[in-house]
């Protein structure tokens, strides 16, 4: 499995009607191909701070058929008008890895 990371900020004055509109959206994500689960959560040092937390399946899933498709348009473009700068986004690997080996 792989967990996706989004961070962004959104203005302490359109946090309601983000959190409204995810809502709204979120079904987009929910019924992807290879959708697992997801967290939204404000950071506690600095609310205008969120990070989107997405279990996937595989990476493929999300960046091969999430991505490109129509239903990530319309999730995507609901909820960039509430997002000020970029949208960082990372990839973490839930597989146990070797550390120093």
């Amino acid at each position: 499995m792989v967990i996706e990371i989004a961070r962004f900020q959104v203005a302490p004055e359109q946090q309601k009607a983000f959190f409204d509109t995810f809502a709204d959206v979120k079904t987009y994500v929910e019924n992807a191909e290879g959708y697992q689960s997801h967290i939204i959560s404000q950071e506690i040092e600095d609310p205008s701070r969120i990070s989107l937390m997405v279990q996937w399946r595989s990476y493929e899933d999300h960046v091969e058929l999430f991505e490109p498709s129509e239903a990530h348009e319309i999730f995507i473009n609901a909820l960039l008008p509430f997002i000020q700068g970029e949208v960082e986004v990372f990839h973490f690997n839930t597989a146990p890895t070797s550390i120093g080996g």
